[in-house]
């Protein structure tokens, strides 16, 4: 007798932070764009980018300087974590509208079970 097949969906969301922010700044979309720590305090570092900015090699968790020697255009922009949470929160209900197993796990990726 054979068990059943047991499946677990990772859903990671891309660029998170960075496609949050971009619905305040739809006019930013195709520029090279970047989430990050204060750039003032020379220890910001990159949270997240768009596909413009990942197009020029802009990394995550690289320094703020680093990342404007690879793109001088570099928009920068600060994190807004709650609006992070709240947008979180829905697409975790939109699992949830499919199964009732849903588990976050972090604020960008969660575990579903269909």
């Amino acid at each position: 007798m054979s068990r059943p097949v047991r499946s677990i969906l990772h859903c990671d969301l891309n660029s998170f932070f960075a496609s949050v922010e971009l619905l305040s700044h739809p006019e930013l979309r195709e520029q090279p764009v970047a989430v990050c720590g204060d750039p003032e305090s020379r220890k910001g570092i990159i949270l997240a980018k768009n596909e413009p900015a990942k197009r020029f090699g802009v990394q995550t968790a690289e320094t703020i300087w680093q990342a404007r020697q690879k793109c001088p255009d570099l928009v920068l922009l600060p994190p807004h974590r709650q609006l992070y949470r709240e947008f979180s929160r829905l697409i975790n209900d939109i699992y949830g509208q499919y199964t009732d197993l849903v588990e976050p796990f972090g604020i960008d990726e969660s575990w579903v079970r269909p």
